[in-house]
């Protein structure tokens, strides 16, 4: 595990965990895990997946949103390009300030769908290759 960010993630739900009192016995129980399967997780034998940081926050009683301002909070420093990129196309799907009755709402896979064309549309415009 050589990733500084992975290793500041698990060090926040460590900390985390200690603070709030919930063992690792504990988590795993809310999870319907097996026993020594979080101690594997952050000593590295098994790969920390966006899942397991969603799930442990959650069973914890933080929400997903709280942990990650928490792992990792607003600098100073301007956003990068692509975050720039991103809030535009994602100023789009904002609901306007008065909705219209009228108007009907997209479904999540549409607005899904519109999101993948923008983001393959800024890869394309940057040069930069697609993920699959």
């Amino acid at each position: 595990m050589d990733n500084p960010d992975v290793k500041r993630v698990i060090h926040l739900l460590r900390t985390s965990m200690r603070i709030l009192d919930v063992s690792n016995r504990e988590v795993e129980r809310r999870l319907g895990l097996s026993p020594s399967y979080l101690s594997r997780l952050f000593a590295g034998a098994i790969e920390l997946r966006l899942e397991h940081v969603l799930d442990i926050t959650r069973a914890i009683g933080l929400r997903p949103e709280e942990f990650f301002r928490l792992a990792f909070p607003e600098r100073a420093e301007p956003p990068s390009e692509a975050a720039t990129q991103l809030r535009e196309v994602l100023r789009e799907f904002q609901p306007p300030a008065r909705p219209d009755a009228a108007a009907p709402r997209p479904s999540p896979e549409e607005i899904e769908q519109r999101i993948l064309d923008s983001v393959r549309r800024l890869l394309a415009e940057s040069r930069l290759p697609p993920e699959p």
